[in-house]
């Protein structure tokens, strides 16, 4: 009795591929700055008690968002919050909105939010 199992490919394309392995690449080289970022932002918080995912979740944003220039900051945003509401904690998408929110208005105010394309210069 052989049983034939169906694997569905990892990647919808080459350009999907490329999206994921920019996300690690860049969470692997800037996680200690990432780490830095939202610690500054949940002074108030006992880091231990934060859940891992939410963590997670918000370094992949704060990636997304300063690494893809062609990607509207608002869409990034808005993906990683539904992302916290089904993967993270019931109170997680708030908690990441605040947070994410202060980093966000940091980099932009640092110039670290650089978008350009179609519609996304002067991005506000």
């Amino acid at each position: 009795d052989s049983t034939e199992l169906t694997f569905f490919p990892l990647y919808k394309d080459e350009e999907d591929r490329q999206f994921a392995v920019n996300l690690f690449r860049g969470l692997i080289l800037h996680h200690k700055e990432y780490d830095k970022l939202i610690d500054q932002h949940t002074r108030n918080w006992d880091v231990e008690r934060i859940a891992f995912m939410d963590i997670l979740i918000m370094k992949l944003a704060i990636i997304e968002i300063v690494e893809n220039e062609s990607i509207p900051t608002k869409v990034s945003f808005n993906e990683y919050i539904e992302i916290a509401k089904y993967y993270s904690t019931s109170k997680s998408s708030n908690f990441i909105n605040g947070v994410l929110d202060k980093i966000i208005q940091e980099l932009k105010d640092n110039k670290r939010i650089i978008k350009s394309g179609r519609g996304l210069i002067g991005e506000s």
